[in-house]
């Protein structure tokens, strides 16, 4: 009987220090935050985290997606080249964007803004004609326009 009195016991404290490890230790919390969503119990780091993150996204004004190269050049008359391939493209295509880039020691024309390879190519097979050097490659491009300001610049 003190055999199962002693096992009992045991068994007993087991369990209880186990129980115990199952509730949130807010002893050493140094903040508590609410936002609409949520409440999060935990260190003011995390919310210090969220914070810089939320703030990182709102001044990045771009994401990664595709454009078209028609040109890369570098060299004393890189400069001119590339204003005189882009003005070309705008003759022919006025609605499309057109980017000339410098990226030491090269100038680069680059076109468009589109979200998937399969739009890029799209395109890239309707100016390969006028364009047969062009090719496609991976940017960070300009966030599209919205229905909505689409609509306000109608009005």
């Amino acid at each position: 009987m003190n055999f199962q009195n002693t096992l009992f016991a045991i068994l007993l404290a087991c369990t209880y220090s186990m129980l115990n490890a199952q509730t949130p230790d807010l002893s050493n919390e140094s903040n508590l935050f609410e936002s609409k969503n949520a409440q999060i119990n935990g260190d003011d780091r995390i919310r210090k985290l969220e914070e810089k993150y939320i703030r990182i996204n709102q001044s990045e004004q771009a994401l990664d997606g595709y454009r078209i190269q028609l040109f890369s050049s570098s060299g004393p008359e890189s400069w001119t080249r590339a204003n005189n391939v882009q003005s070309e493209f705008l003759k022919i295509y006025p609605d499309i964007d057109v980017y000339v880039i410098h990226i030491k020691p090269s100038f680069r024309v680059r076109i468009g803004d589109y979200r998937t390879r399969l739009d890029a190519e799209r395109f890239y097979i309707e100016i390969k004609e006028n364009f047969p050097d062009a090719f496609i490659v991976r940017d960070r491009i300009n966030f599209p326009v919205l229905n909505i300001e689409k609509e306000e610049e109608k009005d």
